[in-house]
């Protein structure tokens, strides 16, 4: 028996295939979004969609910055430049950047830590008082969440170059767990103020357990590095947070815009973008797989490169096109099932369900406009990505101008899909304009069949709410395995289709049953 639990940790943990990682971390990541539904019911049994709610995800989305900032840039400056050097140039310029990365968090955890009101009104200048000081409390709370949240960054980076690209998700499969218990141990202690605390408390056991995993993650270099390639790294990770920054100024215009609305209005887009990201995280290990495949091909073979890029397009299209239609039609049925109990009331379910319908059109955009920014980001266009970052903010300001007043909550939530679209396709036809005409010839077929299916789904909405959700398992089901079965799915790799998943999905599982 200690031979088979080991046996499998040492699967997990260690090297894996591109496919074989992915087949791994999605079965894990499925399993984990059930604890992760748990999660998000309990958070709206709780506390509902109330200025509380509203003030905890404004402090949130301010503290989030510091983390997704900085492992953007592990991932799209960091990670390129270890790829393309030697094992022992790596590992120092690894140890070069966690200095770096460490230094820079604390300063900016402990500038939000002393001010945290003037960090709020920053974020969220038309908020009332009573929620600014509600989030400004908050902000002290979540900050270890941030620091843990960087050092989970560096961890994966430190996998992914390893080719260990399970590891971390293996870790991060359980984050759920840590999270539930937390929230449950802290809410009858703490009340109000648990919604924030508990995240801290979860994250700080798994950066423990994730430094024992990679125990071999370097901290001091060994010698020093050539300026050459201090140089260029620095001026890699300058760009990227250059465009952290029009990242930053995305939310900035977002939250301007939201916290002008009527109390609950933030909640509710927030718990809709909650639900819509459930799935997407499916596809980290993916698009973590993606990069360091694109960097490698990409010295060697410029079309080799381009042809993996419209693959992978292609893959993320055909796979989240259906998903998108289905949450978009089922929005309704899916918060009342996920989220309307206890405090979540029939006002708060209402308006979260047309935010998550608007944005649940953006899922197939979403997922491409990741694997367009890792591929600009390997053929070394990091200018142009920040250049259209900020059109993008700017197209966002007028949009956001238009529809908000007009169509609230629900028109924020356009506006960001809307600017997606808009983007990302300029980005392919920018990066590789020749694959962007047969790429959408090949999606065309696709967008006729889920047109077909959808109108009748939408029918059945008034059917109740169980038997929607039947009807769109089924249909979705049918779906992706007819699509394979007469050849819709031909430009994908055989190896990588719904079937042959399944079937290997299946052959892993095995393992843990032995």
């Amino acid at each position: 028996m200690k031979a088979s639990v080991k046996t499998i940790f040492t699967k997990l943990i260690g090297k894996q295939s591109a496919r074989n990682a992915t087949v791994l971390t999605t079965g894990l990541s499925l399993l984990s979004k059930v604890l992760g539904c748990a999660r998000t019911w309990l958070l709206a049994y709780l506390f509902g969609a109330t200025g509380v709610v509203d003030a905890y995800y404004i402090a949130a989305g301010a503290v989030s910055l510091i983390p997704l900032s900085l492992n953007s840039t592990m991932e799209s400056a960091l990670l390129p430049n270890m790829i393309q050097n030697d094992n022992a140039t790596a590992k120092d310029l690894f140890a070069y950047a966690f200095r770096i990365f460490f230094i820079f968090s604390f300063v900016l955890i402990l500038l939000m830590f002393l001010f945290p009101t003037q960090c709020i009104k920053l974020f969220a200048p038309t908020l009332d008082n009573e929620r600014v000081t509600y989030a400004a409390d908050m902000v002290k709370w979540l900050l270890p969440y941030a620091f843990a949240t960087v050092a989970i960054g560096l961890f994966r980076a430190w996998g992914d170059y390893q080719n260990r690209f399970a590891a971390v998700g293996t870790i991060l499969a359980s984050t759920n767990i840590f999270l539930i218990a937390a929230l449950l141990i802290l809410h009858p202690i703490m009340g109000d103020k648990a919604i924030a605390a508990f995240q801290s408390a979860a994250f700080i056991p798994l950066v423990i357990i994730l430094r024992y995993v990679l125990r071999d993650i370097p901290l001091q270099p060994r010698q020093k590095l050539p300026q050459t390639l201090i140089r260029k790294a620095s001026l890699d990770m300058l760009l990227c947070i250059t465009a952290s920054c029009a990242g930053f100024l995305y939310i900035l215009v977002d939250r301007y815009f939201a916290s002008s609305l009527p109390e609950g209005n933030i909640s509710a887009i927030s718990y809709a973008h909650l639900i819509f990201t459930q799935p997407l995280s499916l596809t980290a290990a993916a698009f973590s797989i993606y990069f360091v495949r694109a960097n490698e091909t990409v010295s060697s073979s410029k079309s080799e490169n381009q042809r993996l890029f419209s693959t992978t397009l292609f893959m993320a299209w055909s796979y989240f096109l259906p998903a998108a239609a289905l949450l978009s039609t089922l929005a309704r049925p899916v918060v009342a099932i996920l989220l309307g109990h206890g405090a979540f009331d029939a006002t708060a379910v209402a308006l979260t369900s047309k935010c998550l319908a608007v944005i649940a059109l953006g899922t197939p955009i979403f997922i491409c406009n990741s694997i367009i920014h890792k591929h600009i980001i390997a053929i070394g266009k990091l200018k142009t990505l920040v250049a259209w970052n900020y059109i993008g903010i700017l197209g966002n300001i007028i949009l956001n101008a238009l529809l908000v007043k007009r169509y609230g909550a629900p028109g924020l939530c356009a506006a960001t899909v809307i600017m997606w679209h808009v983007t990302s396709l300029c980005l392919i036809f920018i990066s590789g304009g020749e694959i962007l005409l047969p790429l959408l010839k090949g999606l065309l077929p696709q967008f006729i069949i889920v047109l077909l299916w959808a109108a009748p789904l939408y029918i059945t909405m008034g059917s109740g709410t169980f038997i929607p959700l039947l009807a769109g398992i089924v249909i979705g089901l049918l779906h992706y395995l007819l699509c394979d079965r007469y050849g819709v799915y031909a430009k994908i790799p055989e190896r990588w289709r719904p079937t042959a998943f399944l079937k290997l999905l299946a052959s892993q599982a095995k393992l843990f049953s032995k």
